[in-house]
């Protein structure tokens, strides 16, 4: 059973390469790529036409839209206009503002029955009313909340002089004697003059439209189109008129956004549009700034409801695609396997083949066709390539041999000479005694390095070789170099090629120190590496080396650079652990100048 997701994952892989899905991918475009492109074209430029239209009927709506509200806002500021220039009515509310300042609240029959003859008529308006410092003077209908802090927003309009001033839409209550009724409005305002010498007299006229109004006009222009919403702001991004009441009164941000809002607010065009991505949904904003004040009409679509018709059509060709694939398949299927399954049966043998299994072979059907020929090929491939492989192993190994004994033989056989010359004159000069500790040395590390021809020897004889050589060259050069050994005990039985640690400690005694007479240090460590394997680390404390010499000595031109370091060098020792042990082995070098060298060996667990 474990075999089985293995032969999945294989399969998995054959199938890209395979000549089945290249006939059904030749297929695929043949059938495919006409209706593809056809419908991608077709949804493409029905998009396009829809985005058009629908960008240019909403201008057309927006520009409307605007000239209406526009044309009846000018209706009310003319008449506004008749108000504040009837003598009677100025006169009326000079002599109001002219009572008892303690009686903040007045009201006057006959000023309320001339306003009736002049706007009472028009159902727009819900209230007519007169602002001074000290009186609130009621026109038609009287609002509910007369206080000053309701009334001083609109006295701001004292500072504007002969200009209109429009107020957003609040929720009012206004009462009579007879009843109340609350409403959204907006208001008109303007400062009254006087009709003969065009001095301010001190009151505004507040003019309450209602809101319903700037819907209704919104709601006309825009009632054939159900996926179009349309409302008003002003100029500070508070929303003057909106289809839904809760939203009246509130800043732009709610509806569209931080990011539509601030787009919104911040253009300087009379009109514009622009795509706005708002509560996980796309959006088409359009807008048009009023003449007459700082307002703006604005107009939101939603893509999905824009391309609705475009993304129906894309449906169908996705469907039509998927029963012209499913057909594809079956057909592909039917007509490939003729061909695929003789290929599919041949790259199993293939397989077979890499995993070392020489012994496969494919059985013709004698039809005497192309694979019958290919699968004649490949058997005689296979049975030549077994009798080369024996004949190269063969080869291989006598090659092996050969180098082994070639890369032993370089030992410098001047070490011997120097050697047996120190041991004469030690003996002349020094009674024998040092002679006899040279001798005992130098045959301890003959012994270990000839052994009886083998290419391991363990770890603990590694080891004596070392501290053998190290005796003799404190015979021969008399360095003031200490040398400090950290085995682990189960490490020292384990084998390890032999010879490797003498031509690194050669090294760093040669060149580590030759700026130095004392204090030199080296440290060889041998430990069982973290990541499996025996881990070798000769560590000196002498000058170090300079980058470019280490990536030279562990580069390409390693040999040439090793050589130059003395002894067999480091690649000598390079190559002797990657032939005994395998390519994934060998040494690695880390120096910094003034500071030291370390070399690590790493190696297999050889028991």
């Amino acid at each position: 059973m474990a075999m089985l997701p293995e032969r999945i994952s294989k399969r998995v892989l054959i199938w890209p390469s395979s000549v089945r899905y290249k006939w059904m991918l030749l297929l695929f475009l043949f059938s495919l790529t006409p209706l593809l492109a056809m419908g991608f074209i077709s949804y493409s430029i029905s998009k396009s036409t829809i985005n058009n239209k629908v960008t240019e009927y909403s201008e057309q709506l927006l520009k409307q839209t605007a000239d209406n509200i526009d044309t009846r806002l000018g209706i009310y500021k003319d008449m506004m206009m008749q108000v504040v220039n009837n003598n009677e009515i100025v006169s009326m509310l000079r002599t109001l503002d002219r009572m008892d300042t303690a009686q903040y609240d007045l009201d006057s029959l006959s000023l309320t029955t001339k306003l009736s003859t002049i706007i009472a008529i028009n159902q727009d308006f819900q209230s007519i009313s007169f602002l001074s410092e000290n009186h609130y003077i009621k026109g038609i209908y009287r609002w509910s909340d007369r206080s000053k802090g309701i009334v001083s927003p609109f006295l701001k309009t004292l500072e504007d002089g002969s200009n209109f001033r429009w107020f957003p839409t609040r929720f009012g209550t206004y009462v009579d004697s007879l009843n109340s009724q609350s409403v959204h409005v907006f208001s008109l305002a303007k400062q009254i003059y006087k009709t003969s010498d065009d001095s301010p007299v001190g009151i505004i006229a507040v003019l309450d439209i209602r809101e319903d109004v700037l819907k209704e006009i919104v709601s006309k222009v825009t009632k054939n189109s159900s996926d179009l919403q349309s409302f008003i702001i002003n100029g500070s991004g508070q929303i003057i008129s909106y289809p839904d009441n809760q939203f009246i009164g509130k800043p732009v941000q709610e509806v569209l956004g931080e990011q539509g809002s601030t787009q919104l607010l911040q253009s300087s065009e009379e009109a514009h549009g622009f795509p706005l991505k708002h509560a996980g949904q796309k959006w088409i904003v359009n807008y048009k700034k009023l003449h007459t004040n700082d307002w703006m009409v604005v107009n939101v679509i939603s893509e999905s409801a824009l391309y609705k018709d475009s993304n129906r059509m894309l449906q169908i060709i996705i469907v039509i695609a998927l029963i012209c694939i499913g057909f594809s398949i079956l057909t592909a299927m039917f007509l490939a396997n003729s061909i695929s399954n003789p290929i599919l049966k041949m790259i199993r043998l293939m397989r077979q083949v890499m995993s070392g299994d020489l012994s496969v072979r494919f059985k013709a059907k004698r039809r005497k066709d192309e694979f019958d020929i290919w699968g004649e090929n490949f058997n005689y491939m296979v049975t030549r390539l077994d009798e080369l492989l024996k004949a190269v192993y063969e080869e291989q190994n006598h090659k092996r041999i050969a180098e082994l004994k070639a890369l032993q033989a370089q030992i410098n056989p001047h070490f011997l000479y120097n050697t047996l010359d120190i041991i004469k004159w030690t003996a002349l000069l020094q009674k024998a005694n040092n002679a006899a500790e040279m001798v005992s040395l130098l045959s301890r590390l003959l012994r270990i390095s000839l052994g009886k021809g083998e290419e391991t020897v363990t770890v603990e004889e590694e080891i004596e070789h070392v501290q053998c050589y190290l005796g003799i060259q404190k015979f021969r050069f008399n360095f003031d170099i200490q040398t400090y050994f950290h085995i682990d005990e189960d490490v020292r039985s384990l084998k390890t090629p032999k010879l490797i640690l003498q031509p690194i400690v050669e090294n760093a005694i040669l060149h580590a120190f030759t700026d130095r007479e004392s204090g030199g240090e080296i440290h060889i460590r041998c430990s069982l590496h973290p990541e499996g394997g025996i881990r070798f680390v000769v560590a000196d404390n002498g000058r170090g080396m300079d980058p470019g010499l280490v990536n030279s000595l562990q580069g390409p031109t390693q040999a040439t650079s090793a050589d130059k370091m003395g002894g067999i060098g480091l690649a000598n020792v390079e190559e002797r652990i990657k032939l005994i042990c395998g390519k994934s082995y060998g040494i690695d070098i880390r120096s910094v100048i003034d500071s030291g060298t370390s070399i690590g060996i790493w190696l297999p667990v050889i028991e």
